[in-house]
């Protein structure tokens, strides 16, 4: 098979490897046009149809709106809430990004659990998902 494609050992080895590196660096690393997994940019708000903030994370980052029950000791399960930060003050729950138009957003990050709890002011001792913190312009 090496003699028809006139590769030697060699030379297989060489093309091989010259493949594998081709391969790794069309993956690339995250560029200016990459999706962010905790972050929205404003290129992504600008490109959505979405009217308010709860409809453009629920386009495009869906999992920032779950919100995961936690056991108690008493054997239930209690909610855990995500919290909004609008500009670095607390606004509220996630239907509070109902009233935010996305005119004004410049980007929107989510912090989990940990960061949020040690980044944030006002959590509070409610069990919280995570946060979701938004910039105006």
């Amino acid at each position: 098979m090496l003699r028809i494609l006139g590769l030697s050992r060699f030379g297989l080895s060489r093309f091989a490897t010259v493949v594998v590196l081709t391969a790794c660096a069309s993956a690339g690393t995250a560029g200016s046009g990459s999706r962010s997994s905790d972050r929205v940019s404003r290129a992504e708000i600008a490109s959505s149809s979405a009217i308010n903030a709860y409809a453009l994370i629920e386009r495009l980052r869906p999992n920032w709106l779950r919100t995961p029950g936690v056991a108690s000791i008493g054997g239930g399960t209690r909610s855990q809430i995500v919290v909004v930060y609008l500009d670095g003050h607390r606004l509220g729950g996630i239907q509070s990004l109902r009233t935010l138009s996305v005119d004004a957003i410049q980007s929107m990050q989510w912090l989990d659990a940990v960061r949020a709890a040690t980044v944030l002011n006002e959590v509070g001792s409610d069990p919280i998902a995570g946060a979701i913190m938004i910039k105006t312009q």
